[in-house]
């Protein structure tokens, strides 16, 4: 991974990151990376998964009901534009 690319995805995630902590930062961001790609290759289709505290699926049956009108949804949003909610564009 490149300098470049760690200033594309700071940029992405809207971070400024001055040029005497990138060095710093790629490295850490390098190992980060590395320890991600090790944690892919653990094979994990034998093993089960549990709950540490007894918890059985607490899932609920589905309700059906009335939904939101356009208006109702964004009535609390900050901005909205055309009955929709206008959010900034942050992806080429």
């Amino acid at each position: 991974m490149e300098s470049k690319d760690i200033l594309h995805i700071a940029n992405i995630a809207m971070i400024d990151f001055p040029e005497e902590d990138l060095k710093n930062f790629e490295k850490d961001f390098i190992e980060i990376m590395d320890l991600i790609e090790s944690i892919k290759t653990i094979e994990t289709t034998d093993e089960m998964a549990f709950q540490v505290n007894d918890t059985v699926n607490n899932f609920r049956e589905d309700q059906v009901r009335e939904g939101f009108t356009q208006e109702e949804a964004v009535a609390n949003a900050k901005v909205h534009k055309y009955g929709y909610f206008n959010i900034i564009k942050f992806v080429e």
